[in-house]
């Protein structure tokens, strides 16, 4: 999540105080699969009251990141704000295109036109003050890519372009 989200600079960081939520992950270790009603030893726990997660038996980083997408469809429409499972990017005139689909439906292909600017491709808040990026950048999946067909994302991973 360190790489995931954006960090606080050094001065934030200084008057931080308490966080908003806390994730616990402890992917390697699994949990009990029988205890009542767990049928895996992967378990993903979000508790909105305490504003905590508890991740077991899993060590994919997905889990944090769409947990905390959870969160934000929850805590956003309270604060009058849509959150987006989308691709974002903006003309040079100010125009805003979001690109809906479920993971590996091709937004972050869209998203990445070299003539446009990209917010992100993923997920977004919309609100009456414009569309934000929950994330820290792009995480573009790499199976099957192909410099042919996804250029500008094939050039933006490999060392030196």
């Amino acid at each position: 999540m360190h790489n995931m989200c954006i960090r606080p600079t050094p001065e934030e960081l200084e008057n931080f105080g308490t966080p908003d939520f806390t994730i616990y992950n402890a992917g390697q270790f699994p949990c009990n699969r029988y205890t009542h009603y767990m049928t895996s030893s992967t378990s993903i726990d979000l508790n909105l009251a305490r504003r905590e997660m508890v991740i077991l038996g899993t060590q994919y980083a997905g889990e944090m990141k769409k947990g905390l997408f959870s969160v934000m469809h929850y805590l956003m429409p309270m604060r009058q704000i849509l959150s987006l499972h989308s691709g974002c990017n903006m003309g040079k005139d100010g125009d805003v295109a979001l690109f809906f689909g479920l993971s590996g439906t091709g937004k972050t292909t869209l998203s990445t036109d070299h003539n446009r600017y990209l917010i992100g491709d993923d997920e977004h808040c919309w609100s009456d003050n414009g569309v934000s990026n929950i994330e820290g950048g792009c995480y573009a999946k790499c199976i099957d890519l192909s410099r042919e067909k996804e250029p500008d994302i094939w050039n933006a991973i490999k060392f030196g372009t």
